[in-house]
């Protein structure tokens, strides 16, 4: 059944419509001041559900290469998100974006649903908030990967839209943001081009390592459908980086190795580092070569 999966299984199985389908109701936009010569502005876009993805678009004087949504992480520090990824808070060994900026790369930020600007505030836990809302999405039939990749769809619908943006589209990310950008190419072909660092396993890794995963990890038939391997064979035409660290506590190389093992030929480039669950500089020099040495 895994290699009978393809893209349009990947739709089924996230019970989602197709990428174009997502469009935003509504976008706003503010310019902030700009970082040295990268602009920057707060973009504000209104979904199909009736939720709002705040922003931020970094764009260099003389933009090169493909324009980049980059996606932060997790480590369960819900009031970060966007912010950290542009270099304004948290760990600056997570502001890709910047350094893509920096690099000549356009890029969009945005927060996940239950980070920074998008907690919950149900109660005083972001990760019990973040199970409940998981939980509540699998009893109406969808998943929390669902939503993540519905609004990027979104995100990538509007900069489709753009007039100053005519080459073509990529996404990135570490840890959740890398497991984000992984199902978001899966799903949608527009974005042709992706980075993933310490962002992807297996199902079974996971069980046989007893590793308790970000809650959007467990779609709904994912495991009977052929797991995360059968996802990775749908992405087909694309390009993708994949950096992984060969002692990292919640990806297990054997886990990797099989995804590894599941890209078409010509699909993935990796690079495995030594060391834990990080992003460190060599691995970020290679994930921003790809986009920006990259022609538009």
């Amino acid at each position: 059944m895994d290699d009978m999966l393809g893209r349009e299984g990947v739709r089924r199985l996230l019970g989602l419509e197709d990428p174009e389908h997502y469009a935003p109701k509504a976008v706003r936009r503010r310019v902030l001041a700009p970082v040295g010569s990268i602009a920057r502005e707060r973009i504000e876009v209104d979904t199909w559900d009736d939720d709002t993805i705040p922003c931020l678009l970094l764009t260099p004087q003389a933009p090169a290469g493909p324009t980049v949504i980059a996606v932060h992480q997790h480590a369960r520090a819900f009031s970060l998100g966007k912010t950290e990824v542009a270099g304004l808070s948290g760990d600056r060994t997570m502001a890709y974006g910047l350094r893509l900026a920096e690099r000549g790369v356009r890029v969009l930020i945005p927060d996940l649903i239950g980070f920074e600007e998008r907690q919950r505030n149900w109660s005083a836990s972001g990760g019990d908030d973040e199970q409940f809302d998981a939980l509540l999405r699998i009893a109406g039939g969808s998943s929390l990967q669902a939503k993540h990749a519905s609004d990027i769809a979104t995100l990538t619908t509007w900069l489709t839209d753009q007039p100053e943006i005519t080459g073509s589209l990529g996404i990135m990310g570490h840890s959740l943001g890398g497991q984000v950008a992984f199902f978001s190419l899966a799903f949608d072909p527009r974005l042709s081009v992706g980075v993933i660092n310490c962002g992807v396993g297996t199902l079974a890794s996971f069980a046989k390592h007893r590793l308790k995963h970000n809650s959007a990890w467990f779609v709904p038939g994912l495991a009977a459908a052929g797991d995360v391997p059968a996802v990775a064979r749908t992405l087909q035409g694309q390009r993708v980086f994949l950096s992984a660290a060969t002692s990292d506590p919640w990806f297990p190389m054997d886990g990797v190795r099989s995804v590894l093992a599941s890209f078409g030929p010509r699909v993935c480039d990796s690079y495995l580092f030594d060391g834990e669950h990080e992003f460190p500089a060599e691995a970020m020099e290679l994930a921003c070569s790809h986009f920006a040495d990259r022609p538009s």
